[in-house]
């Protein structure tokens, strides 16, 4: 696998002029072989993420302590009031201001959960301080709100909680979050000098290589001149910092609510932008931020993989091993039960193909709708419904045809016995005759009744014809999306069986779950340590000897035991090999014509005039 991989690697043609895209294509695959690994889970994930931020926009830190700003500054970025700022409630939880296209919130939970909110449940999740607040941030970890704001396409801006000030003058904050991120803004309220603390922790920064920039925001609401406190900051540690900029949030926002470009030149967010996209177009230091990381990355990996063979996850593997490999009628029951679940599925798609084949009429579709619930969306029920009134006004009208008719009958024949003569389409009847007047009345209201129900039935017996084609088009990509949909779970089954294969094969190498390991161990020795000694990378001839070393160590564990593979044999069985559904069963399509759907009435009755004689 490894030799398959590293000739995917070499076709890899990233820009020459981008060494970064270089290096996260080539690590690529080795996140993919460490993620079938349970035992360097967190190194994984610690790779990915490196990964992802490569790959993601430029991220920003927004430090400092509590009450100086740091929210504002953001709202002021963002030219509107988004985030919720407290002066009693600082922020809570570190939170990730991302691009998207639909507004919300992202709240990750400590135990992994993802719950996503509505954008005005920003507060909530911030800095309210109401006892359902209170509750869900003490399970918090982090957010991720989503914005679309142009600016969120160039970067990703985090509200960090406040510094964290110990004792003896020392500060604390997380080092993981400025592990990650690629620049740190530094937030002073103006007039308000940086602490003791906040001078030894900038040092512990400097140490690492990191040199933030510093915004003193407030700038409109200190009485006294902002380049004199600048200046005077600059001297205390102005060599430890990149830069210092004087900004007034509040200026911002109101300057974008009320359109004021005056204001804005005065809040000095036009720099503040201006410095954000000089950032984001330095790719030089991103490529270094992280391939210091990867670096450190591949250290961990070290010192996790010199652990293996003495930790019990690979010890357990050769037990687990024996045991499978001792229960010969466990692969052939496992074979059982795979094809009693294709059969299942095969039976389920010659149904779907053959749902409409009996239909011949509109109460049979009816029927059919009412029993097939992939068969029901918004549109089909629109249909349904009109259908059933239709079907249940047909009804209705042969229900008072067929009284009409029996009335009539009885009628003439009371008639003829008096007068010698049936009913006509007009009757003479003397003025004073009041009882065949009755009679005659009531015929002709029952043909009243019968006329208004026709109508009403030709309304819906409209409404059908003009949908039926379309519906019945509609009713046929239904049917056959469900086709697709079991075809999609007979893939999946197959596919699950086929990385099962995979996983005891690994088992056989005794490494159920380091089997993969061995495989990053010949990918990082192959393929990666090639191009990290090479000078594509900004490394020192002391980190590239350092990498060296520490890949020589990795690739030095011998996690590899070829006694078991020929113990175990595995019969690779594809599950679809001998299946065909598409050309075994095709759709029968839903064909109704117009005659099919209209249903046959009986003629409406005439009215009976009546002719009064003297």
């Amino acid at each position: 696998m490894t030799e398959k991989i590293n000739e995917q690697v070499s076709t890899i043609q990233p820009p020459a002029s981008n060494p970064l895209l270089q290096l996260i294509e080539r690590v690529k695959p080795l996140s993919v072989m460490l993620a079938q690994n349970s035992y360097v889970r967190d190194t994984t994930r610690r790779l990915t993420r490196i990964i992802e931020d490569a790959q993601n926009q430029t991220m920003l830190l927004i430090l400092g302590k509590e009450r100086v700003g740091k929210t504002t500054m953001i709202n002021g970025l963002l030219g509107r009031e988004l985030l919720s700022a407290s002066n009693t409630n600082p922020t809570s939880a570190n939170t990730f201001i991302r691009y998207g296209e639909e507004e919300c919130i992202k709240a990750v939970f400590l135990d992994g959960m993802i719950a996503t909110f509505d954008i005005a449940k920003v507060e909530l999740l911030t800095t309210s301080d109401n006892f359902s607040a209170q509750i869900i941030r003490e399970h918090l970890d982090y957010l991720e709100v989503y914005i679309k704001h142009d600016l969120l396409k160039e970067v990703t801006i985090v509200d960090s909680t406040a510094l964290e000030v110990g004792a003896d003058n020392s500060a604390y904050f997380s080092q993981a979050l400025i592990n990650r991120v690629d620049e740190i803004f530094w937030v002073l309220r103006s007039g308000s000098i940086a602490t003791e603390a906040e001078l030894n922790f900038l040092h512990k920064l400097n140490v690492r290589g990191i040199k933030p920039h510093f915004i003193v925001n407030a700038i409109d609401c200190f009485e006294g001149s902002v380049t004199t406190f600048i200046e005077s900051e600059k001297s205390r540690y102005g060599s430890q910092i990149e830069d210092m900029l004087g900004v007034s949030a509040l200026q911002a926002i109101e300057a974008r609510k009320s359109n004021n470009t005056q204001l804005l030149i005065d809040s000095h967010y036009t720099e503040l932008t201006q410095l954000i996209h000089r950032i984001v177009n330095n790719q030089s230091k991103k490529t270094r931020h992280i391939t210091e990381r990867f670096m450190n990355w591949l250290e961990r990996l070290r010192k996790e993989i010199e652990l293996i063979p003495a930790r019990e996850p690979y010890l357990s593997a050769y037990e687990s091993i024996e045991q499978y490999s001792a229960d010969t009628n466990f692969e052939f029951s496992r074979q059982q039960r795979d094809m009693a679940i294709i059969s299942a599925y095969e039976d389920e798609y010659r149904h779907v193909s053959e749902v409409f084949k009996p239909v011949q009429t509109l109460y049979q579709l009816l029927q059919v709708l009412a029993g097939e619930l992939y068969l029901r969306d918004l549109e089909v029920e629109r249909f349904e419904e009109r259908a059933i009134r239709y079907q249940q006004a047909v009804r209705e009208y042969r229900k008072l045809h067929s009284e009409y008719e029996h009335e009539y009958a009885r009628y003439e024949k009371q008639h003829k016995k008096l007068h010698g003569k049936g009913l006509k389409a007009t009757v003479e009847v003397d003025e004073e005759n009041d009882y065949v007047k009755d009679r005659i009345a009531s015929l002709n209201n029952q043909q009243a009744i019968c006329a208004e129900k026709l109508e009403f039935i030709q309304k819906y017996e409209k409404q059908m014809l003009e949908d039926l084609y379309a519906i019945q088009n509609h009713l046929n990509d239904l049917a056959m999306k469900r086709m697709k949909t079991i075809l999609m779970q007979v893939g999946e089954l197959n596919v699950q069986r086929k990385r099962e294969r995979i996983i005891l094969k690994s088992n056989a190498n005794k490494l159920a779950e380091f089997n993969c390991i061995i495989e990053a161990q010949g990918f990082v020795r192959d393929a990666l340590k090639p191009y990290l000694l090479s000078n594509s990378l900004p490394l020192t001839d002391s980190e590239k000897t350092h990498v060296r070393n520490t890949i020589d160590c990795i690739c030095a564990v011998d996690l590899t035991h070829e006694g078991l593979y020929t113990r175990l044999t595995f019969n690779d069985l594809d599950l679809t090999a001998q299946l065909d559904f598409e050309t075994s069963y095709k759709l029968s399509g839903l064909s109704l014509t117009e005659a099919d759907v209209v249903s046959d009435l009986p003629e409406l009755p005439a009215i009976i005039e009546i002719e009064e004689i003297a």
